[in-house]
Order: C-alpha cells, then sequence, then structure tokens
C-alpha cells in the first residue's frame, strides 16, 4: 500500500548509520518500491538433483548462480550462496585442500546432451 511505501521511505532516509560524515544531511529524492508477485517459482521435490555443483571436472571453471546446486534455488540468496560456494571451491583448489567433489550429473540430462548438437 502508499502507506507502506512511505514507511519504507522513511525508515531509509531516517537511517544515517549507513553514511560517513555527511549522512545527516542526505536527502531522499526520488523512491520507488517494487513488489513483484509470486517472483519464485514454486520448488517441487527431487528438482535439485537436476542442478549442477559448483565445481565441474574442467580444470579452473566454475560455477555460480541461482541455477547451481543450493539450498536456496531460484533466488537472489540462492545466487549468493552459489557464489559463496563457489568461491570455496577455488580456495580450497588454491591451497591444495580437498573440496566437497563434482556432483553426479543425472542420468537424464546427459541423455538429453547426448541427443541435441552440443556434444
Amino acid at each position: 500500500t502508499k502507506g507502506q511505501t512511505a514507511q519504507v521511505s522513511g525508515t531509509l532516509c531516517n537511517h544515517n548509520e549507513l553514511g560517513g560524515p555527511d549522512a545527516q544531511r542526505a536527502k531522499l529524492r526520488k523512491s520507488h518500491v517494487v513488489k513483484t508477485p509470486r517472483s519464485v517459482y514454486a520448488a517441487t521435490p527431487g528438482r535439485n538433483k537436476f542442478r549442477p555443483s559448483q565445481q565441474t571436472p574442467l580444470r579452473n571453471f566454475v560455477l555460480a548462480g541461482d541455477y547451481t546446486s543450493q539450498k536456496f534455488l531460484g533466488s537472489m540468496e540462492g545466487a549468493v550462496l552459489s557464489g559463496k560456494l563457489a568461491a570455496e571451491v577455488i580456495a580450497d583448489s588454491a591451497a591444495g585442500n580437498p573440496t566437497k567433489g563434482i556432483k553426479a550429473v543425472h542420468s537424464s540430462v546427459e541423455n538429453a546432451v547426448r541427443g541435441s548438437a552440443l556434444v
């Protein structure tokens, strides 16, 4: 509602912990709250088995994004967690430590790739 939008904007305006010496003088000139209903898809059980791990069989090639295997699925939180997991793979590899390994690819995905022009 408009009241909630004004409340969020007012909260941002009055939040002085974020800035340096000029934070007290900062003025919010324009704001807009974007709401996207149903912006996250319904996660059905068993779908994570189709998502790739961050580590890949290719040397120095790591995946990050909400499409990879992580607990938050398709969301900004999932993308951030995936980036953290990818960074862990890179750091562990650079330090010579064992990684979590490569997740096995589901056979239906392998079959789909074999039947496509990607191979």
